[in-house]
Protein backbone atom coordinates (compact mmCIF):
# COMPACT_ATOMS: atom_id res chain seq x y z
CA UNK A 1 0.00 0.00 0.00
CA UNK A 2 2.61 2.82 0.99
CA UNK A 3 3.84 2.29 -2.84
CA UNK A 4 1.15 2.55 -4.19
CA UNK A 5 0.65 5.72 -1.90
CA UNK A 6 3.66 7.18 -2.90
CA UNK A 7 3.53 6.64 -7.00
CA UNK A 8 0.27 8.47 -6.61
CA UNK A 9 2.05 11.45 -4.82
CA UNK A 10 4.96 11.22 -7.58
CA UNK A 11 2.58 12.00 -9.89
CA UNK A 12 0.77 14.86 -9.02
CA UNK A 13 1.78 17.43 -11.29
CA UNK A 14 2.36 20.97 -9.39
CA UNK A 15 0.09 23.49 -10.76
CA UNK A 16 -3.30 24.64 -10.96
CA UNK A 17 -5.58 23.58 -13.66
CA UNK A 18 -7.90 26.42 -14.64
CA UNK A 19 -11.01 24.68 -16.02
CA UNK A 20 -13.06 26.44 -18.95
CA UNK A 21 -15.21 23.71 -19.88
CA UNK A 22 -15.41 22.76 -23.23
CA UNK A 23 -13.20 19.92 -26.10
CA UNK A 24 -10.00 21.63 -24.98
CA UNK A 25 -10.50 20.91 -21.31
CA UNK A 26 -11.58 17.25 -21.63
CA UNK A 27 -8.37 16.32 -24.24
CA UNK A 28 -5.59 17.92 -21.65
CA UNK A 29 -7.58 15.53 -19.27
CA UNK A 30 -7.24 12.71 -21.26
CA UNK A 31 -3.54 13.03 -21.28
CA UNK A 32 -2.96 13.23 -17.39
CA UNK A 33 -5.40 9.99 -17.55
CA UNK A 34 -2.88 8.71 -20.31
CA UNK A 35 0.02 9.49 -18.38
CA UNK A 36 -0.69 8.45 -15.01
CA UNK A 37 -1.01 12.04 -13.91
CA UNK A 38 -3.30 14.39 -11.09
CA UNK A 39 -2.88 18.25 -10.85
CA UNK A 40 -2.40 19.70 -7.41
CA UNK A 41 -5.15 21.99 -8.05
CA UNK A 42 -8.53 22.71 -10.08
CA UNK A 43 -10.52 25.45 -10.49
CA UNK A 44 -13.87 25.54 -12.21
CA UNK A 45 -14.44 28.59 -13.77
CA UNK A 46 -18.49 28.96 -14.51
CA UNK A 47 -21.28 32.00 -14.63
CA UNK A 48 -23.33 31.49 -12.01
CA UNK A 49 -24.69 35.32 -12.40
CA UNK A 50 -28.91 35.40 -12.20
CA UNK A 51 -28.70 32.13 -11.97
CA UNK A 52 -31.44 30.73 -9.64
CA UNK A 53 -30.24 32.93 -6.60
CA UNK A 54 -32.36 30.89 -4.31
CA UNK A 55 -30.58 27.68 -4.35
CA UNK A 56 -28.09 27.49 -1.85
CA UNK A 57 -24.30 28.40 -2.65
CA UNK A 58 -22.77 25.12 -2.34
CA UNK A 59 -25.02 23.44 -4.13
CA UNK A 60 -25.46 25.68 -6.91
CA UNK A 61 -21.47 26.00 -7.77
CA UNK A 62 -21.73 22.05 -8.48
CA UNK A 63 -25.01 22.84 -10.21
CA UNK A 64 -23.73 25.57 -12.07
CA UNK A 65 -20.71 24.40 -13.39
CA UNK A 66 -22.37 20.77 -14.50
CA UNK A 67 -24.73 22.94 -16.59
CA UNK A 68 -21.86 25.13 -18.37
CA UNK A 69 -20.20 21.56 -19.02
CA UNK A 70 -23.12 20.46 -21.21
CA UNK A 71 -23.26 23.87 -22.88
CA UNK A 72 -20.08 23.81 -23.69
CA UNK A 73 -19.66 20.03 -25.07
CA UNK A 74 -22.80 20.33 -26.38
CA UNK A 75 -21.25 19.78 -30.05
CA UNK A 76 -19.09 17.07 -29.31
CA UNK A 77 -21.50 15.42 -27.29
CA UNK A 78 -23.99 15.50 -30.16
CA UNK A 79 -21.56 14.25 -32.62
CA UNK A 80 -20.39 11.00 -30.68
CA UNK A 81 -24.00 10.25 -30.46
CA UNK A 82 -23.60 9.37 -34.28
CA UNK A 83 -21.20 6.48 -34.56
CA UNK A 84 -20.98 6.85 -38.05
CA UNK A 85 -20.05 10.72 -38.19
CA UNK A 86 -18.17 10.45 -34.69
CA UNK A 87 -15.91 7.33 -36.46
CA UNK A 88 -15.45 9.41 -39.78
CA UNK A 89 -13.21 12.01 -37.95
CA UNK A 90 -12.23 10.71 -34.75
CA UNK A 91 -10.56 7.30 -35.45
CA UNK A 92 -8.51 8.73 -38.64
CA UNK A 93 -7.30 10.88 -35.67
CA UNK A 94 -6.45 8.14 -32.96
CA UNK A 95 -4.55 5.90 -35.61
CA UNK A 96 -2.62 8.77 -37.73
CA UNK A 97 -1.23 10.06 -34.12
CA UNK A 98 -1.31 6.77 -31.80
CA UNK A 99 -3.18 8.34 -29.15
CA UNK A 100 -5.15 5.40 -26.98
CA UNK A 101 -8.34 4.15 -28.68
CA UNK A 102 -10.32 6.08 -25.66
CA UNK A 103 -8.93 9.57 -26.10
CA UNK A 104 -12.54 10.70 -27.05
CA UNK A 105 -14.24 9.12 -24.27
CA UNK A 106 -14.21 11.91 -22.20
CA UNK A 107 -15.46 14.32 -24.62
CA UNK A 108 -18.83 12.18 -24.38
CA UNK A 109 -18.92 12.39 -20.22
CA UNK A 110 -22.09 14.46 -18.88
CA UNK A 111 -20.20 14.17 -15.38
CA UNK A 112 -16.53 14.31 -14.49
CA UNK A 113 -15.21 13.18 -10.75
CA UNK A 114 -12.89 15.80 -9.61
CA UNK A 115 -11.05 13.07 -7.88
CA UNK A 116 -10.06 11.57 -10.75
CA UNK A 117 -7.95 14.21 -12.32
CA UNK A 118 -7.13 16.82 -8.89
CA UNK A 119 -6.15 16.33 -5.68
CA UNK A 120 -8.43 19.57 -4.69
CA UNK A 121 -11.16 21.50 -6.80
CA UNK A 122 -12.31 25.39 -6.39
CA UNK A 123 -15.65 26.59 -7.87
CA UNK A 124 -15.20 29.93 -9.12
CA UNK A 125 -17.91 31.97 -10.21
CA UNK A 126 -16.84 34.75 -12.44
CA UNK A 127 -19.91 35.72 -13.33
CA UNK A 128 -20.43 37.83 -16.65
CA UNK A 129 -16.96 39.43 -16.24
CA UNK A 130 -14.85 36.32 -17.15
CA UNK A 131 -11.04 36.66 -16.99
CA UNK A 132 -11.53 40.16 -15.87
CA UNK A 133 -13.34 38.69 -12.90
CA UNK A 134 -12.66 40.81 -9.70
CA UNK A 135 -13.04 37.77 -7.60
CA UNK A 136 -11.20 35.36 -9.83
CA UNK A 137 -7.89 37.31 -9.72
CA UNK A 138 -8.61 37.74 -5.89
CA UNK A 139 -8.44 33.54 -6.07
CA UNK A 140 -5.63 33.43 -7.92
CA UNK A 141 -3.57 36.09 -5.84
CA UNK A 142 -4.37 33.71 -2.64
CA UNK A 143 -2.33 31.17 -4.34
CA UNK A 144 0.97 33.25 -4.21
CA UNK A 145 3.33 32.16 -6.40
CA UNK A 146 2.00 29.43 -8.77
CA UNK A 147 2.16 27.73 -12.91
CA UNK A 148 -1.03 27.26 -13.79
CA UNK A 149 -2.62 25.40 -17.21
CA UNK A 150 -4.62 27.63 -19.48
CA UNK A 151 -7.83 26.04 -20.91
CA UNK A 152 -9.22 28.70 -22.78
CA UNK A 153 -12.55 31.01 -22.59
CA UNK A 154 -10.74 34.56 -23.59
CA UNK A 155 -8.11 37.02 -22.42
CA UNK A 156 -6.26 36.95 -19.90
CA UNK A 157 -5.59 40.83 -18.67
CA UNK A 158 -2.36 41.91 -17.92
CA UNK A 159 -2.47 41.88 -14.39
CA UNK A 160 -3.36 38.43 -13.67
CA UNK A 161 -0.55 37.18 -16.45
CA UNK A 162 1.93 39.46 -14.14
CA UNK A 163 0.98 38.01 -10.44
CA UNK A 164 4.14 37.95 -8.86
CA UNK A 165 5.99 34.49 -9.50
CA UNK A 166 3.18 33.28 -12.00
CA UNK A 167 3.45 31.43 -14.71
CA UNK A 168 0.53 30.69 -17.49
CA UNK A 169 1.02 27.50 -19.79
CA UNK A 170 -1.24 27.63 -22.66
CA UNK A 171 -0.63 25.46 -25.73
CA UNK A 172 -1.84 27.07 -29.12
CA UNK A 173 -3.09 25.59 -32.54
CA UNK A 174 -0.35 26.92 -34.43
CA UNK A 175 3.71 27.02 -35.27
CA UNK A 176 5.18 29.73 -33.09
CA UNK A 177 6.17 32.57 -34.26
CA UNK A 178 4.91 31.60 -37.73
CA UNK A 179 1.15 31.55 -37.12
CA UNK A 180 -0.65 33.16 -34.49
CA UNK A 181 -3.97 34.46 -33.89
CA UNK A 182 -7.58 32.80 -34.25
CA UNK A 183 -8.33 29.20 -36.44
CA UNK A 184 -4.40 28.37 -36.16
CA UNK A 185 -5.21 24.57 -37.07
CA UNK A 186 -7.24 25.93 -40.59
CA UNK A 187 -4.73 28.62 -40.92
CA UNK A 188 -1.89 26.14 -40.62
CA UNK A 189 -3.03 24.52 -43.10
CA UNK A 190 -3.25 26.68 -46.01
CA UNK A 191 0.15 28.54 -44.87
CA UNK A 192 2.44 25.57 -44.12
CA UNK A 193 0.20 22.80 -45.32
CA UNK A 194 0.17 20.92 -41.86
CA UNK A 195 -1.16 21.48 -38.25
CA UNK A 196 0.75 22.85 -35.66
CA UNK A 197 0.85 23.54 -31.95
CA UNK A 198 3.15 25.50 -29.80
CA UNK A 199 3.87 25.17 -26.02
CA UNK A 200 4.38 28.37 -24.52
CA UNK A 201 4.40 30.69 -21.05
CA UNK A 202 1.81 33.84 -21.72
CA UNK A 203 2.10 37.45 -21.89
CA UNK A 204 -0.14 40.06 -21.88
CA UNK A 205 0.70 40.22 -26.21
CA UNK A 206 -1.49 37.41 -28.07
CA UNK A 207 0.52 34.63 -28.64
CA UNK A 208 3.55 36.42 -28.00
CA UNK A 209 5.25 34.46 -24.88
CA UNK A 210 8.11 32.24 -24.66
CA UNK A 211 7.99 29.43 -26.64
CA UNK A 212 8.40 25.55 -24.23
CA UNK A 213 8.11 23.72 -26.95
CA UNK A 214 6.63 24.26 -31.12
CA UNK A 215 6.16 21.25 -33.36
CA UNK A 216 4.04 20.23 -36.78
CA UNK A 217 2.34 17.12 -37.38
CA UNK A 218 1.24 15.22 -40.31
CA UNK A 219 -1.89 16.31 -41.67
CA UNK A 220 -5.22 13.62 -41.36
CA UNK A 221 -7.25 13.58 -44.19
CA UNK A 222 -10.92 12.92 -43.56
CA UNK A 223 -13.47 10.99 -45.57
CA UNK A 224 -16.35 13.49 -45.11
CA UNK A 225 -19.08 12.54 -43.35
CA UNK A 226 -22.48 11.50 -45.68
CA UNK A 227 -24.86 14.63 -45.73
CA UNK A 228 -22.41 17.14 -44.06
CA UNK A 229 -22.27 20.85 -44.95
CA UNK A 230 -19.33 22.95 -43.91
CA UNK A 231 -20.69 24.03 -40.54
CA UNK A 232 -20.90 21.04 -39.60
CA UNK A 233 -17.10 20.25 -40.51
CA UNK A 234 -16.12 23.22 -38.66
CA UNK A 235 -17.37 22.30 -35.77
CA UNK A 236 -15.96 18.44 -36.18
CA UNK A 237 -12.52 20.29 -36.25
CA UNK A 238 -12.90 22.22 -33.31
CA UNK A 239 -14.84 19.87 -31.12
CA UNK A 240 -11.86 17.07 -31.80
CA UNK A 241 -9.18 17.58 -34.28
CA UNK A 242 -7.76 20.92 -33.25
CA UNK A 243 -8.56 19.83 -28.98
CA UNK A 244 -5.96 16.40 -30.18
CA UNK A 245 -3.13 18.69 -31.97
CA UNK A 246 -3.17 20.68 -28.68
CA UNK A 247 -3.14 17.43 -26.66
CA UNK A 248 -0.51 15.77 -28.67
CA UNK A 249 2.13 19.19 -28.02
CA UNK A 250 0.89 19.00 -24.23
CA UNK A 251 1.33 15.21 -23.62
CA UNK A 252 5.39 15.48 -25.42
CA UNK A 253 6.25 18.19 -22.75
CA UNK A 254 5.02 16.20 -19.84
CA UNK A 255 6.40 13.28 -21.61
CA UNK A 256 10.05 15.46 -21.77
CA UNK A 257 9.87 17.05 -18.31
CA UNK A 258 7.29 15.86 -16.35
CA UNK A 259 6.31 19.11 -14.88
CA UNK A 260 5.32 22.42 -16.13
CA UNK A 261 7.16 24.75 -14.10
CA UNK A 262 9.96 26.71 -14.95
CA UNK A 263 10.70 25.12 -18.29
CA UNK A 264 13.07 25.65 -20.74
CA UNK A 265 12.22 28.79 -22.88
CA UNK A 266 13.21 30.23 -26.05
CA UNK A 267 11.71 33.99 -26.94
CA UNK A 268 9.48 34.36 -29.86
CA UNK A 269 11.00 36.74 -33.08
CA UNK A 270 7.14 38.31 -33.17
CA UNK A 271 8.20 39.93 -36.59
CA UNK A 272 8.18 36.84 -37.68
CA UNK A 273 4.82 35.16 -38.83
CA UNK A 274 1.40 36.32 -39.09
CA UNK A 275 -1.89 37.74 -36.69
CA UNK A 276 -4.26 35.91 -37.95
CA UNK A 277 -7.71 36.69 -37.45
CA UNK A 278 -11.29 33.99 -37.36
CA UNK A 279 -11.02 33.09 -41.29
CA UNK A 280 -13.99 33.69 -44.00
CA UNK A 281 -16.44 31.70 -44.49
CA UNK A 282 -15.25 30.84 -47.94
CA UNK A 283 -11.88 30.42 -47.18
CA UNK A 284 -12.88 28.09 -44.69
CA UNK A 285 -14.54 25.64 -47.12
CA UNK A 286 -11.71 25.57 -49.70
CA UNK A 287 -9.73 24.19 -46.76
CA UNK A 288 -12.26 21.76 -46.18
CA UNK A 289 -11.63 20.78 -49.26
CA UNK A 290 -8.43 19.61 -48.83
CA UNK A 291 -8.92 18.20 -45.34
CA UNK A 292 -12.02 16.03 -46.05
CA UNK A 293 -12.21 13.88 -49.53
Amino acid sequence: MGGNQQASVMNVLDCTLLAYEGPIFRAYLSVLKQLGYKVKRVVKLYNGHHRWPWIPNGLKQAYCANKEALEHNFYPQQFLKNAALSRSICQPIVKKYALPADFFEIFGKKNLFTDSYAEECIYCDFEDDGWKSERLFTLLQSFGPETYLFTGGGLVPRRMLTLPGTEFVHVHPGFLPYTRGADGILWSIVTRGKPGASCFYMVPQLDAGNVIAAEEFEPVVFQKPVHSDYKTLYRLIFAFYDPAIRALCFKHVLEQFGTLKHLPNVPQDTKKGIVFHFMHEMLQQLVFRRMFV
